[in-house]
C-alpha cells in the first residue's frame, strides 16, 4: 500500500458528480481547491486532468463517489497527447 496522499491544495482531482434528469452525470476537474471544468464525458475529464497535471507538475487523484475516498491515478490510465 502506498504512502502517498492527495495534496487537497495543489494536485489535480477528477470527480464523478451525479446529475439529475436534465443535466445528467458531471465529471469536475479542481486544480487544488479550484474547479476548472465540469464535463458530461469521463474520458474528456480524464485527459483534461492529466494534461493540467502534466503543466503543474502535480498528481491526479480520482474520485468516483462525489465525496469519497480518492484513488491515484496511472500515467497508462489516460495518455494527453499521440506522441507517448
Amino acid at each position: 500500500m502506498s504512502s502517498v496522499s492527495p495534496d487537497l491544495e495543489c494536485d489535480v482531482i477528477v470527480r464523478h458528480m451525479k446529475g439529475d434528469a436534465a443535466r445528467g452525470d458531471q465529471w469536475a476537474v479542481f486544480l487544488g481547491r479550484d474547479k476548472r471544468v465540469e464535463l458530461p464525458s469521463e474520458v474528456n475529464a480524464m485527459v483534461f486532468a492529466r494534461l493540467l497535471a502534466d503543466l503543474q507538475q502535480r498528481r491526479v487523484w480520482i474520485g468516483h463517489d462525489g465525496d469519497g475516498d480518492l484513488a491515484p491515478m496511472d500515467r497508462s490510465q489516460v495518455r494527453g497527447c499521440s506522441c507517448c
